[in-house]
């Protein structure tokens, strides 16, 4: 678990690193290939840099994909409805795990997002509501966990966990 949290901030800062100049494509992938290096020498994984999408795989087959603005289409990402307003971000996946980053959520989008995501995760369901924004978690009986935060500043952030229960 620690090698795991230590090979994801060293992707985090790689991405951050190669997202903030706008740089010719050839010293992008310039900029990629070393960094590819560095995280593989770094986690032990295989690394693979396109623009800001980054995926790792690791010794054990296991893959995580950051960066990547489009909605994911993946099994575990199935299990929450897709959140159409707003401009995506940012998109961290593994197996069992998902968190996507969204600006531009209108409140409008949230409210009927957030009705929809309190149909279908109901157990063990709390939500707090302040004046910055709204937080609200809960499971479904399949065992996956959800988590969204919409902020006033109109963020909203959707996190998904297979618990496997």
């Amino acid at each position: 678990m620690k090698k795991k949290l230590v090979l994801i901030l060293v992707v985090l800062l790689t991405v951050s690193l190669i997202g903030c100049g706008a740089k010719e494509k050839l010293e992008e992938k310039a900029s990629e290939a070393v960094a590819e290096k560095v995280i593989e020498k770094a986690g032990g994984g295989d690394v693979d840099i396109d623009g800001d999408k980054v995926t790792v795989k690791g010794e054990d087959g296991e893959e995580a994909t950051f960066g990547s603005t489009d909605w994911p289409t993946s099994e575990l990402a199935k299990n929450i409805p897709e959140f159409k307003g707003g401009k995506i971000v940012s998109v961290m996946e593994a197996s069992d795990s998902l968190i996507i980053s969204i600006e531009e959520a209108s409140k409008k989008d949230f409210d009927e997002y957030f009705n929809e995501i309190k149909k279908i995760y109901t157990n063990q369901s709390y939500d707090m509501k302040t004046e910055d924004g709204i937080t609200y978690g809960a499971s479904d009986d399949k065992g996956y966990g959800v988590t969204i935060i919409y902020g006033a500043d109109e963020t909203l952030n959707i996190s998904l966990v297979n618990t496997g229960e």
